[in-house]
């Protein structure tokens, strides 16, 4: 029997039935009592984690702005939305063989891409990006 389940009720801890399972998930969101956390120093906590995702989502925008205008068709592609495949990145790996650089090389590349499928390309469009200098500045 785990003695340090629940912590915060030794005496509940070592009971032998189920209740103090049931006793744990009846206050598992009773954070005060466990936790020695308030209710103010939680969504704290919450908002703060809130910054952590925006940053993520800015560094996600920002590594697609510059692999697209580096290694990108987004001239191409607004010149031809229909036929021509948006081309995300190049894919820089020695290890394939020549089947897989074969089996990548598409959207009119002259190597192995990875397609755009996240609709960025779209969202460039509809906001006025329309070359790659568009999309460094």
């Amino acid at each position: 029997m785990a003695l340090r389940f629940p912590r915060f009720s030794q005496g509940l801890a070592q009971d032998p039935t189920t209740r103090r399972i049931w006793f744990g998930i009846a206050t598992a969101h009773d954070f005060e009592s466990h936790d020695d956390i308030t209710e103010e120093r939680l969504y704290q906590n919450i908002f703060a984690s809130h910054f952590g995702q925006l940053a993520i989502i800015f560094l996600w925008t920002s590594g697609n702005l510059f692999h697209v205008a580096w290694q990108g068709n987004l001239e191409s592609w607004v010149k031809d939305p229909l036929h021509v495949r948006p081309i995300a990145h190049a894919i820089w790996d020695p290890h394939f063989g020549q089947p897989a650089v074969e089996a990548f090389t598409r959207g009119g590349a002259l190597g192995p891409v990875n397609i755009a499928y996240s609709g960025v390309y779209q969202w460039w469009y509809t906001i006025g990006l329309r070359t790659n200098e568009d999309l460094y500045t």
